[in-house]
């Protein structure tokens, strides 16, 4: 049952549709990492060898949880927000007027289809702490699926940063809302070093 929903989401991923595209499969990336790092914690809370650390657990466990959902909920505003681009560039421009409103639709859709990558790339950052913590608390036995989970972290916030920076390419460089989200991309990156 698993593998037919990954299957089917695989095939709309590979389909001439462009979307699900990149910044859905970058939303799915952090999902998976924050699976991953729940697992750990449901792998350590409960046992008497890691009591000591219960709590914190509990505390991971609480907070990767709530970031998994909001992970998904970003795909699903990517997708949306990419089709309301693709509807935009099909707009009619024949005339002075049309291109005007086209312009000014396509720019608007553009600047909305750059934020859940901003908001998924800010959840990943702030993942990445609990994935080094978990490194040094949860069960032993599953320490490889902290480090891959941390690896899908990093695979999900590079992944969208890309899609930040596209959708900013297509922008006015003289639109306010250009310099804003790369003031607010370096003050992320400068979180994050090294990612």
């Amino acid at each position: 049952m698993l593998l037919n929903g990954l299957k089917t989401y695989l095939n709309e991923l590979a389909s001439a549709s462009p979307a699900p595209g990149g910044g859905a499969a970058a939303a799915v990336t952090v999902a998976q990492g924050l699976a991953l790092l729940s697992m750990v914690c449901n792998l350590t809370i409960g046992k008497k060898a890691f009591s000591a650390v219960e709590d914190q657990a509990k505390d991971i466990l609480e907070q990767v949880s709530t970031m998994l959902a909001a992970a998904l909920s970003e795909a699903e505003t990517d997708m949306n927000a990419f089709t309301v681009v693709m509807k935009a560039w099909q707009m009619p421009a024949e005339s002075d007027e049309q291109k005007v409103t086209r312009k000014a639709t396509l720019a608007k859709a553009t600047r909305n289809a750059a934020e859940p990558p901003f908001r998924l790339m800010a959840l990943a950052a702030r993942a990445l702490p609990l994935a080094d913590q978990l490194e040094k608390i949860g069960n032993p036995n599953v320490l490889s699926d902290v480090f891959v989970g941390r690896h899908l972290l990093i695979a999900g916030y590079k992944s969208s940063q890309v899609n930040v920076e596209v959708n900013l390419n297509n922008l006015s460089p003289e639109d306010p809302f250009v310099s804003e989200m790369r003031a607010k991309m370096n003050t992320l990156i400068a979180r994050v070093p090294g990612e």
